[in-house]
């Protein structure tokens, strides 16, 4: 009898996080209901969370540290708690390690998702409107972006790696590829090519096939080329990029490109004279506005957060934060278990080259969304198999 509860729990969670999942594309605020139903039933099956716990106690601890260390931060800066949040999802969202990922659903979500993400885009008319970018179900594109970018190099990852030349997934591909052209971001661009290359490396290890590996590579080029040479707007943000000077970064006529030259000059040079203990996360604001007007720079709008997770996060808390960051991510990749290893290594490419363009940290749903899919991969039956 107990036997069948925790069955029928487990069934419950693993479907209430595949809602979760799926909703990100049509409503957020439903998606987040999901996931709390799905964090609350996964702390009810508190056997199975006992054992995710017990077969992930390196990264639970590493997770545990740097709660801890947030939390002492924010007290020495006596920081709101509304600026400390974010940096507890990875505490926050612990239970979801007792879900374990069944592969034969995969394809299914994944079809579902691109398929609410492209009815999503017709219904803001966003094929046929060029007077804005598409932010689908974020308050914010770059998030949305890296979201259709993730979900578009896991269709890679099994229908290159895996050999899964399902219909659903090529067309999925196509979907999330196109989504992400809608947005006309830049930043999800570096994991794409990252992971193409990393593809690449694999497909030649590990497969007989002696062109095969060079499947991905050609792919992206001849993207890459097509968007570069045909007049479009994502184009023409990449062709801004070759415009900023060296010796004056700061004058580009790109509005987006200039505020993050910016934002990293600024890091650079908080972090010298604050690397240890770090200046607060709500000091950030009012700190960036006197730096500019000390040094008379009126073409930048100071922001709480500097669009580099890795620079933001030793500017508000030290570089202790970061290398506990950093260890989390080292436990979160360490398994055994070859395939899913390969799995989260392109996620966590993916998630470390979105931090380098956007603060994670500061929007919720980027972050939750790549740390949720990280702990699945990571799940409790993952590990009694590789303990076996």
């Amino acid at each position: 009898m107990k036997t069948l509860q925790n069955n029928l729990l487990e069934t419950l969670s693993l479907s209430a996080f595949g809602l979760y999942f799926i909703f990100n594309f049509i409503d957020r605020s439903i998606s987040n209901i999901f996931l709390l139903v799905a964090l609350v039933l996964c702390t009810i099956n508190y056997k199975c969370l006992y054992e995710a716990i017990k077969a992930n106690a390196q990264l639970v601890l590493s997770i545990i540290a740097f709660s801890l260390y947030i939390t002492f931060s924010g007290y020495y800066h006596n920081s709101p708690i509304n600026e400390l949040d974010n940096y507890y999802r990875f505490f926050l969202l612990l239970p979801l390690l007792s879900l374990s990922l069944n592969e034969k659903y995969v394809v299914g979500a994944i079809s579902i998702c691109a398929a609410t993400g492209l009815i999503h885009a017709i219904d803001v008319n966003a094929f046929f409107d060029d007077t804005f970018r598409l932010h689908g179900t974020s308050n914010v594109v770059i998030t949305y972006a890296n979201m259709c970018a993730t979900l578009l190099i896991i269709c890679m990852y099994y229908i290159f790696y895996k050999n899964n030349k399902s219909y659903l997934l090529i067309v999925s591909a196509f979907i999330f590829l196109t989504l992400l052209l809608l947005t006309e971001t830049r930043g999800p661009f570096i994991g794409i090519i990252l992971i193409s290359i990393y593809l690449a490396f694999l497909l030649k290890r590990d497969t007989k096939s002696r062109l095969s590996f060079l499947v991905p590579v050609a792919l992206l080029t001849v993207f890459l080329a097509a968007v570069i040479t045909i007049p479009n707007p994502l184009g023409d943000r990449f062709k801004d990029m070759g415009k900023i000077s060296l010796f004056k970064p700061l004058e580009t006529d790109s509005y987006y490109l200039r505020h993050r030259v910016y934002f990293v000059m600024y890091g650079i040079e908080e972090i010298q004279s604050n690397y240890f203990k770090g200046v607060g996360p709500q000091n950030v604001y009012n700190r960036m506005s006197q730096s500019l007007k000390t040094k008379n720079i009126d073409k930048i709008i100071p922001a709480n957060h500097l669009h580099n997770d890795f620079l933001d996060i030793t500017v508000k808390f030290g570089i202790t934060s970061l290398i506990l960051l950093f260890l989390i991510y080292f436990c979160i990749i360490k398994t055994k278990n070859k395939e899913h290893k390969i799995l989260l290594n392109i996620l966590m490419i993916m998630l470390l080259s979105s931090q380098l363009t956007q603060s994670q940290f500061a929007h919720h749903q980027a972050i939750t969304f790549f740390i949720t899919l990280l702990y699945l991969l990571r799940g409790r039956k993952l590990q009694e198999k590789n303990s076996e």
